[in-house]
């Protein structure tokens, strides 16, 4: 039935709009405009290659077809890729054009079954520094392999740097040469074009203008020459040149591995373009598999996704999968009915669009981003580029891969910590971050000799709230510091671990502790308190605005900038003073979120305009100035103030201002009296509900619900939400 279910949705949603006339405009102009960029490339794609013109055209129009019918994206467009070239020029090199048609089967069913096994998604957790790197390695590449046909040097046919060195003054002789004048023209009209014009056009006067000079001028220079009129490829097909099988089945899988990842990538370029819906990545491989079985079939070169025709695609407005067949549909036009114009097309224009996009590959500006944001992502950049230029792509990418896990391993592992002594000298504390494992023994180290150091020092605390995980390895590092500080006499304490962090540790404690355990700041005091150390409030803070400006003020640079502009929070908070309330931790709201409102017993005082309360301010800026339109009043169990008003009733406590202030809590207990505390704190919360409701315009905005108003009740006991709901007149947990 689910089989049944998606293949109906696939002919509802994705296939029927194709026959209908919605979006018929739209599709035919985004297909001409593709048509533009996609004919010259696949021209460029065959040159480089090394096969016919006709192959590149056979491939970008059954390809486009296919691809188009049965892929998981709506809006990208199929073809031969770029990228692909440098590959396809060494199996064409090594096993003759039957290799790649024998590639681009077994890439093609590889595909199939990739997709159909869902793995499609595995592409996305490549790194990105690995995937600039290989586009980069295989721009590289092209640049090289370009100049000899650039220059017309038939010796220098290899692609490596030491090649082009070596025959440099061969390119010196020839850079006057028409042919060097053309590509310089053709780069530079992709370059400037697209700045004023749609990309569409940059291909358009990249040919053009060439032939319109060579037309003009009369300059010799090679031209494409005669293809045939059909798809119907000329070669005769001899497989018994294949005499390596082993070595041709490994190619494949490495055409296989760059067809599906330059699929990958084209199709999140559609998703961020934000045009369309997310795509399918195992659809997308199953329709690409199709297409190159497809493709090979009628006699042309393995084909992908490809970034350009699909960004061009998406921006010249196209609505559905018709706009990429219609899109192939002209390229056939062209091939029977235009073919004089693409014969007279000069050599070097496609050696100028290869060079373009080969600069264009080196992602020059997005590594230099990368090194701004993370310099290590750049060191597995590195890693895979030179790899992949020294020996080739799939080792490239198996050593990029193996840094980046490497790398990714010990980010994991890594510790860090935030050391702070305080003031009297008596209390080192030293806030864990990151991972415990055995590849600390070095920080922790670290640590201790820096306590042994300090003179006076009579306590060691550990401090283990923003620890993300700690192993038994790292556990055993950490008791054996611990015992050793003991034995200098130091005192070691581990605070405020979480339950799993605990049982690791007492797990890993073989006799007699060395270390105490406390979960809460009060508990340190007492420990130090009963060793004749003063307890300092005021260091303990100090060592939170370390940890915070090290951690999350240097994480989120951007987030205060944006902040420091001005504050739109979504939500007015009214809650009580307690310190076993922090709002921002259990509604996991960032800074800048809620403007919040803390007193003794979360009162909101009834509104009167002699008050002189400034929760009044608070509430009407929040509302008036701020905007905000949802408004939280969060009581909370075991509540001091409330079992204080519960207990004593009309009588006082014996402060003048909390008296007074109680007096506003024991004023709805006139209304409702609770029996108890518990019942106290709902009755409490509703009334302050009403008073609320006392506020000029509340009631109005509340009854055309352009505020929302809400009452929650936190459980110190177990951490769980209660709110109020209307339809059951009761309180219920939020889940």
């Amino acid at each position: 039935m689910g089989y049944r279910s998606s293949l109906s949705c696939y002919i509802r949603d994705e296939l029927k709009p194709i026959f209908k006339k919605q979006y018929l405009r739209e599709d035919i102009g985004a297909s001409i405009a593709v048509a533009f960029v996609a004919i010259p490339l696949s021209l460029a794609i065959s040159f480089a290659t090394g096969v016919g013109a006709e192959v590149g055209l056979i491939s970008a129009v059954v390809g486009g077809i296919l691809g188009a019918l049965f892929g998981g994206c709506r809006l990208s467009v199929t073809g031969p890729a770029v990228a692909m070239s440098v590959l396809l020029a060494d199996t064409l090199a090594d096993f003759g054009f039957a290799g790649l048609l024998v590639t681009g089967l077994v890439c093609g069913v590889l595909q199939i079954i990739c997709g159909a096994l869902k793995f499609g998604r595995v592409a996305k957790y490549i790194p990105l520094s690995l995937v600039l790197a290989f586009t980069a390695g295989i721009g590289f590449l092209l640049f090289f392999e370009q100049l000899p046909h650039v220059f017309q040097i038939k010796e220098a046919s290899t692609n490596t740097l030491e090649t082009t060195i070596r025959h440099a003054h061969l390119y010196l002789n020839h850079i006057s040469s028409a042919g060097v004048f053309l590509v310089i023209l053709t780069i530079a009209v992709l370059s400037i074009v697209p700045r004023y014009l749609p990309r569409a056009y940059a291909f358009v006067f990249a040919v053009l203008i060439p032939m319109a000079l060579v037309h003009f001028t009369g300059l010799n220079v090679a031209v494409i020459g005669a293809i045939p009129h059909s798809l119907i490829h000329p070669e005769i097909i001899d497989f018994s040149l294949i005499s390596d099988w082993h070595k041709l089945l490994l190619t494949a899988l490495e055409v296989f591995i760059l067809a599906s990842l330059e699929t990958i990538l084209s199709s999140n370029a559609v998703d961020l373009m934000g045009k369309g819906d997310l795509h399918n990545p195992s659809q997308e491989l199953i329709g690409q598999g199709i297409a190159n079985i497809g493709t090979s079939i009628f006699g042309g070169i393995p084909v992908t996704g490809v970034i350009a025709r699909s960004s061009v695609n998406v921006l010249a407005g196209a609505k559905t999968r018709r706009a990429a067949i219609f899109h192939a549909l002209i390229i056939l036009a062209v091939v029977y009915f235009v073919q004089s114009f693409i014969e007279k097309m000069p050599l070097a224009v496609l050696s100028g669009i290869l060079l373009a996009a080969a600069f264009k590959m080196m992602n020059v500006r997005q590594v230099i981003d990368l090194w701004k944001s993370d310099r290590l992502d750049v060191l597995i950049y590195l890693i895979t580029f030179f790899t992949i230029i020294g020996t080739d792509l799939i080792i490239g990418i198996q050593t990029g891969l193996l840094a980046a896990f490497i790398i990714v391993g010990f980010r994991m592992l890594r510790t860090r910590a935030e050391i702070k002594l305080w003031t009297n000298n008596n209390v080192l504390r030293v806030g864990l971050n990151g991972n415990i494992s055995f590849l600390s023994y070095e920080k922790l180290a670290t640590i201790q000799e820096f306590a042994q150091k300090q003179t006076g020092l009579q306590f060691v605390v550990f401090e283990f709230a923003d620890l993300h995980n700690i192993d038994s390895g790292g556990a055993k590092h950490l008791i054996n510091i611990a015992d050793e500080l003991t034995e200098a006499g130091l005192k070691v304490v581990f605070h405020s671990m979480k339950d799993y962090q605990q049982n690791i540790i007492i797990a890993n404690t073989f006799g007699e502790k060395s270390y105490h355990i406390t979960i809460a700041e009060h508990q340190i005091k007492d420990l130090l308190e009963k060793s004749g150390v003063t307890h300092s409030a005021n260091d303990v803070l100090r060592h939170g605005i370390t940890k915070y400006v090290s951690h999350y003020a240097s994480d989120n640079q951007q987030l205060l900038t944006t902040l420091a502009q001005g504050q739109k929070p979504h939500t007015l908070l009214i809650t009580c003073s307690d310190s076993r309330l922090n709002p921002n931790a259990f509604f996991s709201a960032n800074i800048g979120e809620i403007f919040i409102v803390r007193n003794v017993g979360n009162v909101v005082p009834p509104y009167m305009p002699e008050n002189i309360y400034s929760e009044i301010a608070a509430i009407e800026y929040a509302i008036a100035e701020l905007g905000v339109r949802n408004v939280v009043i969060c009581g909370h169990t075991e509540c001091g103030a409330v079992k204080a008003s519960v207990a004593t009733g009309d009588d006082k406590l014996g402060y003048i201002g909390l008296d007074n202030w109680l007096g506003l809590i024991k004023a709805g207990f006139k209304i409702n009296k609770p029996k108890d505390a518990a019942e106290g704190v709902r009755f409490n919360l509703l009334h302050q509900v009403q008073n609320l409701k006392t506020y000029p315009g509340i009631s109005e905005m509340l009854a055309s619900k352009e505020l929302t108003l809400n009452a929650w009740i936190y459980d110190v006991h177990s951490g769980h939400m209660l709110e109020w709901s209307n339809e059951k007149h009761d309180f219920v947990q939020i889940v």
